[in-house]
């Protein structure tokens, strides 16, 4: 890897990705609230769909995190661009600890599971969703000390030493801040080695090869079904070895298909727009969205809807639209842009919010 200048300008593709990723998330978060509601089986294709879906949707994710910090790196320097992200994560997570925790325990009599409150209290528990923006700062700082983008070395060290980790710790996590979703490091640091301008080649190759692409890289990952693909971000018991292994191949595979699937699509015209603009504003949707599919959730079957893929289709689009309503109204006013972003006396006038955004 050299450390070849990462271009500024914005990948449909790669935006596209983004896109398919998050609202992966959006119908992962989806289901598990069907399942624990006891409004889909354990054991349906709706689960096993579920479960295939969390072992590559996170490593995508990230994989996507890591292929913009060099941008941010190359302009500001790697020090000033890491302590923008982990102001800027820190920040969110307190903000969204204290909002979603305050609104899930007044709502305990609708919820699959109360709160408490004193777990309210104790914000070095991560809770749902939110370990992932611990999850960023510690990508932030160990991708600033790595610079796995610097050098083919650096790249390599870096590779082989969150491969290690990653074996390590793949599906072993804790719920305090910064301790889960170690073994997704790799992913986070192979996107920055590779980076955006190598994406975002092999993004517009030629469609036959993509397609070709996806096709092998699904196949493989069906191959590898059998196994107990355990998730990265599982919690419980740590998988053997050659299990873990299993899944992170899995994940790569399934990450591959994905990123093929984008690249054509990204060629679709209309379709990739929409998709794009939904990839450019994943941080709102992934803050915001738990709390509208359960509120979704709740609504329908209290109106006697109780069809799961009904309550999966409307969760997923309001689990997408609300968030990204929510954060163009928001941002309108220096008084409640703070809920998606850094308020305006902690952010250095030199840096746009659109370069503190998670790239």
């Amino acid at each position: 890897m050299t450390a070849a200048v990462p271009t500024r300008r914005r990948v449909v593709a790669i935006d596209v990705a983004r896109a398919l990723a998050i609202v992966g998330v959006v119908i992962n978060h989806s289901i598990d609230g069907l399942v624990a509601a006891g409004l889909a089986p354990p054991g349906g294709w709706l689960h096993d769909a579920n479960a295939a879906l969390h072992v590559f949707r996170m490593p995508t994710l990230v994989f996507l995190v890591g292929v913009f910090v060099p941008l941010s790196a190359v302009k500001r320097g790697r020090l000033a661009s890491a302590l923008d992200r982990v102001r800027l994560f820190g920040w969110l997570y307190l903000v969204w600890f204290i909002l979603q925790g305050a609104i899930e325990f007044g709502t305990n009599d609708l919820r699959n599971t109360p709160r408490g409150i004193a777990e309210s209290l104790r914000p070095w528990e991560s809770f749902a969703h939110l370990w992932f923006l611990p999850f960023l700062v510690v990508t932030a700082v160990v991708l600033a000390v790595l610079a796995p983008w610097r050098s083919r070395s650096r790249a390599a060290g870096s590779l082989v030493l969150l491969f290690a980790t990653a074996v390590t710790t793949w599906s072993w996590n804790s719920d305090v801040v910064g301790l889960t979703g170690l073994s997704l490091l790799f992913f986070a640091a192979a996107g920055s080695a590779i980076g955006m301008n190598r994406v975002s080649q092999l993004l517009s190759a030629d469609p036959r090869l993509v397609a070709a692409t996806a096709g092998v890289a699904l196949t493989l990952f069906l191959l590898l079904s059998p196994w107990d693909l355990a998730p990265a971000t599982r919690l419980g018991p740590t998988a053997p070895v050659p299990e873990r292994l299993a899944a992170m191949v899995a994940a790569v595979a399934g990450m591959a298909a994905l990123l093929a699937v984008a690249s054509l699509l990204a060629r679709t015209g209309p379709l990739a727009r929409r998709l794009a603009s939904i990839g450019r504003e994943t941080l709102p949707i992934f803050l915001a969205h738990v709390m509208v599919v359960a509120g979704v959730r709740v609504c329908m079957v209290g109106a006697g809807v109780t069809s799961p893929l009904l309550i999966l289709g409307v969760a997923v689009v309001l689990g997408v639209a609300i968030p990204l309503a929510a954060r163009a109204i928001v941002r309108r006013s220096a008084f409640t842009a703070w809920v998606f972003d850094l308020p305006r006396w902690a952010t250095r006038p030199d840096v746009r919010r659109s370069e503190r955004a998670p790239n």
